[in-house]
């Protein structure tokens, strides 16, 4: 009695291993994203028996909240989500497709999973989307005080560096940073340099914190000033027209 129940709790742990061994889903364990373009995550299912495997449901998922999933019947459902995307699935390949990567969805905290429920066994693997350095605008200011910039669209993040000419002449004193978080995770960083204007225009580059390289940089002259001013001026009459426009009404008002 004793050794048949031996031999039954042999027998289930190894055919419950060779039914698992029978699937598989196939993925690339690291993919990395270029801005502003489309990538694809691509889930293949491989089989001992491919001719008897028979997919019930297969998804993707980030973080316990799914994508997209398609059905026996071939149908795909797909969950809203931050960045624009859809799913395709032909010849048992489930596939995941951004226009856009944002940085919140990309990173090795946040890896995506392709999961599989067949008849055959389920099965499951991990694919971690990084993201490049990227920055989208940066825009040159110059005031009647102090010159300054700004990088938009940013990832990851960065510290700015001022150089007059080809000598670096900015430290944690000489500048003022603000860095805000904007929709998406990418980020703003703006700097003003605590100097006066120079004949010399002045570059304003960022440095990523990742790769300890530049990734945009900008020229500083006296054309973003007479940008800055012409705006100003602009502001300033009508601001002008206003008051005068109100002045006279009033006049009107007392005479009469």
């Amino acid at each position: 009695m004793g050794f048949k129940a031996l031999i039954t709790l042999w027998l289930v742990p190894a055919l419950t291993l060779t039914k698992q061994e029978m699937v598989a889903v196939n993925v690339s364990p690291h993919i990395t994203a270029e801005c502003g373009k489309p990538v694809i995550l691509r889930c293949n299912v491989t089989s001992k028996s491919p001719d008897e495997l028979e997919v019930k449901i297969m998804e993707w998922s980030q973080n316990k909240m799914l994508l997209c999933s398609v059905n026996s019947s071939g149908e795909i459902t797909t969950q809203n989500k931050l960045s624009p995307f859809r799913c395709e699935y032909k010849d048992q390949q489930l596939s995941l497709i951004f226009q856009n990567v944002q940085p919140m969805e990309s990173g090795r905290a946040n890896p995506y999973m392709c999961k599989l429920k067949s008849n055959q066994g389920a099965a499951h693997a991990y694919s971690r989307l990084e993201l490049e350095e990227c920055c989208g605008t940066v825009e040159p200011i110059l005031t009647s005080r102090e010159p300054g910039c700004t990088f938009t669209h940013v990832h990851p993040d960065g510290d700015v560096h001022w150089f007059l000419g080809s000598r670096l002449i900015s430290d944690g004193s000489l500048q003022n940073v603000s860095k805000r978080v904007e929709d998406g995770g990418w980020l703003t960083i703006s700097s003003y340099l605590d100097r006066p204007r120079s004949d010399v225009p002045y570059n304003c580059s960022l440095k990523s914190t990742t790769s300890d390289r530049y990734i945009a940089s900008t020229l500083v002259t006296r054309k973003a000033l007479f940008k800055n001013l012409r705006g100003d001026a602009s502001s300033l009459t009508v601001t002008s027209l206003k008051m005068i426009l109100y002045i006279s009404v009033s006049l009107i008002v007392t005479v009469k």
